[in-house]
Formats: structure tokens, C-alpha cells, sequence
């Protein structure tokens, strides 16, 4: 399984210790980035920051080579991150993209089901991550989620039949509210949580309502499983290496 992990590298963003242990087991691509304003060209921002942006880069890299992580990195000078993030992700084919927050361990993860939720490609993510080590799953439903959402229950079938033993695993099902809710109120008992891309774009979940929500409740990293449909950027140029 490959994954792609941005670092904003010119603005004191590190990999967390757990954030390393939980994806010890997979291909990662550290995207190494740096947003510069409207009127900067990208190649004046690599002539100014490169050196710095580099060594920063390098040092993400080696916090999940010495996990034991297959690691490559990417370095970008954009105009738009977030056009960034989605191209690259798409360029390198990652299955999932992971937002950064603290994390000291990788024990348990939560997986909130979202309406258009690919089971396959959720359960084998998770399966990464878990199948293999002492990794407990929770999967958690909320009934206000808007859309069609798979149960907790077909959700942990298919963990369970993607590897990972049953007793692991765990359902969880909240009786008001929406998931989103759910998450910003039991996500902290959590090392990280893996959930399904729910919206149109990448961008749109990782920057949108759910991260504002886990940066405000101080929770985990989030592991974004990514849509088969998500498309290469049609955005702005910047520089990858």
C-alpha cells in the first residue's frame, strides 16, 4: 500500500512518532512542500528555499525510514497546496493521503463510515495498517450522517475478511448525531483515524469540516482512504522533484 504523507517543510511541520509506527508497513511518499504567494513563481522559491526545504524534507523521510517504512520524496514550490496534494497523489497513485497531528502510538484506530464509502479500498487500507501487529479497529456509524453509509457491521466483514482477526475488531454504533460529531467527541480515545475520501475532491475533506474539527479537538492523524475517481490536478504549476 502506498501513501502519501504532506509536510508543510518551512513551517516547523514534523512526522509524530506514532504517525511513523502506523505506517511502518507501507510505501510512503513524504511530499515536502511549500506554498508561496500569488506572485512568486515557483522556481524563485526553490532558488530561495531549497537548501532549507530539503533538509527539512529529509528529516521527515528519516523518521519513517527508521520505522522501517519504503520511503520517496517529493519536493514542491506551489501557488495552491491543496492542488498540490491531490496532484501528487494522484502522479504517485497513492491509496490514501494522511493529515498530520500528534500521535505517540499506533494501537487503535477508528474507521467512521461516510457515504461513498469503497469498502474494498477501506478495508484493505486498514488491513495494512493492522492485519499484521497489535492493532485493534473500531468502526463507528452516527445516524444523522447524510448519504448512503455502509453499517459498521458489513464495514468490519470486510476488515476482518481483508486480515484482520475478528477479535480485533470492534463496532460501534452512536444512536444520535452525525459522524462527524461521533468523531470529535470519542476521536481522542483514538491513536489515528482511517475514513474514506466522502466528498467529490481530496482537498475538500482534508482542509474542510472534519479537520477543522479534529484540529479543534486535538485529535489524532487522519488516514484519508482515497476515491478510485479521484483524477490528476488540472491546477497550479509548481515544482516536484
Amino acid at each position: 500500500m502506498r501513501v502519501l504523507v504532506p509536510v508543510r517543510v518551512l513551517r516547523g511541520e514534523s512526522v509524530p512518532p506514532g504517525v511513523a509506527e502506523l505506517l511502518a508497513p507501507t510505501d510512503v511518499v513524504v511530499l515536502g512542500y511549500h506554498v508561496l504567494p500569488e506572485q512568486t513563481p515557483p522556481e524563485q522559491g526553490r532558488d530561495q528555499f531549497e537548501e532549507r526545504a530539503t533538509a527539512a524534507l529529509e528529516d521527515a523521510a528519516d523518521a519513517f525510514r527508521e520505522a522501517g517504512a519504503s520511503v520517496e520524496t517529493v519536493l514542491a514550490f506551489t501557488n495552491d497546496g491543496d492542488a498540490t496534494v491531490d496532484r501528487t497523489a494522484a502522479e504517485r497513485d497513492a491509496d490514501a493521503v494522511v493529515h498530520l497531528n500528534p500521535a505517540t502510538d499506533a494501537d487503535d484506530l477508528l474507521v467512521p463510515l461516510v457515504a461513498g464509502t469503497d469498502l474494498d479500498r477501506l478495508s484493505g487500507v486498514v488491513a495494512a495498517l493492522a492485519a499484521d501487529r497489535d492493532v485493534s479497529v473500531t468502526t463507528l456509524t452516527a445516524p444523522e450522517t447524510p448519504g448512503d453509509v455502509p453499517s459498521a457491521s458489513d464495514a468490519a466483514g470486510a476488515i476482518r475478511d481483508a486480515g484482520v482477526p475478528a477479535g480485533r475488531i470492534t463496532t460501534l454504533e452512536r444512536e444520535t448525531g452525525g459522524v462527524v460529531d461521533a468523531v470529535a467527541d470519542i476521536g481522542r480515545e483514538y491513536d489515528a483515524v482511517v475514513v474514506s475520501e466522502p466528498t467529490p475532491t481530496l482537498r475538500e475533506f482534508l482542509f474542510g469540516e472534519l479537520e477543522d474539527r479534529i484540529a479543534a479537538e486535538g485529535l489524532g492523524p487522519v488516514v484519508v482512504v482515497r476515491s478510485p475517481s479521484d483524477e490528476s490536478g488540472d491546477d497550479a504549476p509548481d515544482e516536484g522533484a
